[in-house]
């Protein structure tokens, strides 16, 4: 990557580097994203805490309309998906689902940015119609664990099965944290025949 510190400075860039999740399957993160059904893999960039610059880079990406950010950070983040061999075996990359109100308020879905600069690297198709989410919730971030599930039950359907039938798909998500949203949308897929669920994300909570 060239002009790093256009984007980013080097002070920054190396705190960044030490919050690297680089995959490892920690924090229980399998586990939590398996509640209705065992995903095959699973990994997430960097550990997410509050007032570092990876939540300060995530939250400009993610509320601020700042995509380069976001494009920066997955240009990192696909230098390390690279390294894994079972992302050559996924058919499809589906990013996780924003209501059409919520994608019109933002101007953007962050995980389909995400998910579109894996799809060019990778050149994986990036399939956006086969499942949406169709209650336009309230937001996650004030809620508490209990309150959080209860809020993303049943938001997603699926729209086109055939699409998805004996494929391989890769669920694209900004952060986990309980893993309501990605349970959720987990378990409505599963639905699928033959079908395989892989999910990573840009940051994870330690929880």
């Amino acid at each position: 990557m060239n002009d790093q510190e256009d984007v980013i400075c080097i002070e920054c860039l190396c705190e960044l580097g030490q919050c690297y999740n680089v995959f490892e399957d920690k924090a229980n993160l399998r586990k939590r994203i398996s509640i209705y059904y065992p995903v095959k893999n699973c990994g997430a960039f960097i550990f997410y805490q509050k007032n570092t610059i990876s939540s300060k880079l995530i939250h400009k990406f993610k509320y601020n309309d700042d995509v380069v950010i976001g494009k920066y950070l997955m240009e990192i983040f696909s230098y390390e998906v690279s390294k894994l061999d079972w992302i050559n075996d996924i058919d499809l990359i589906i990013p996780l689902p924003l209501h059409w109100k919520k994608t019109w308020k933002r101007g953007y879905n962050q995980s389909e940015v995400m998910s579109n600069e894996i799809g060019r690297i990778f050149n994986i198709k990036v399939e956006t119609k086969a499942i949406k989410r169709i209650k336009h919730n309230k937001s996650q971030v004030k809620k508490n664990a209990q309150d959080r599930w209860e809020n993303v039950k049943n938001i997603f359907k699926l729209c086109d099965e055939k699409k998805l039938e004996g494929k391989h798909v890769l669920i694209v998500d900004d952060i986990i944290t309980t893993g309501a949203s990605i349970n959720s949308c987990v378990k409505e897929i599963s639905k699928v025949k033959d079908i395989e669920i892989s999910v990573i994300a840009l940051g994870s909570a330690e929880k």
